[in-house]
Formats: structure tokens, sequence, C-alpha cells
């Protein structure tokens, strides 16, 4: 079992709050938890690094489900997975709005 500090988690939390900036979409740190903005400013996920049951690090979201692959949600992503987390944040918080009267 990988025990992490909370030094560690930040620096997850870091990581990928830069990596979601890069990507386009506003993010802010706070802590172990990372507050994500769409680019339409409509839609907001608040995203929390923490230890699952088994002490392994996993992104989860607002709600409390950990993150999965967006091809397989079953499957976990791990804390290093930036790249494939930017792609599933992205796709909930900018989901495009329809416009009334089409």
């Amino acid at each position: 079992m990988n025990r992490y500090t909370s030094e560690d988690i930040r620096a997850y939390a870091k990581w990928l709050t830069q990596e979601c900036q890069a990507a386009g979409l506003r993010a802010e740190q706070y802590g172990a938890e990372i507050l994500i903005h769409g680019a339409s400013n409509h839609l907001s996920e608040r995203i929390a690094c923490r230890p699952d049951a088994q002490g392994d690090l996993r992104w989860h979201w607002s709600w409390g489900a950990p993150i999965g692959r967006i091809d397989d949600s079953s499957r976990l992503l791990d804390v290093d997975d930036v790249q494939e987390l930017v792609r599933s944040i992205s796709k909930v918080v900018c989901i495009p709005l329809r416009r009334s009267g089409m």
C-alpha cells in the first residue's frame, strides 16, 4: 500500500491544474482540489485527489466517483494519466450549449 503525503497530493493537483490551463481551461488549485471552469463559464467541476480504499491515489469527480477512462469508465485512471484526465474533464465542462430557438 502506497503512502502519499499531503505535499505529494498537492504536487499532483498542481500538475493537473497546469495541464488543464495549458489545454485552455480555467483551473484553480485549492490544496488537493481543483476547480475547473469550461470555456463558456457556464459549466464547472471540482476534482479532488485522494487515496482510494487500497491506498492508491485517484482523481474523483465532485459527486465522489473516481474518474475512469473515456472509452471505459470502469477502468480507473491513475493520478499520472494527466492527458487522459484533461480529456475526461474537458468532456464534462466543455459541452456546447444549445442556442434557444434552434
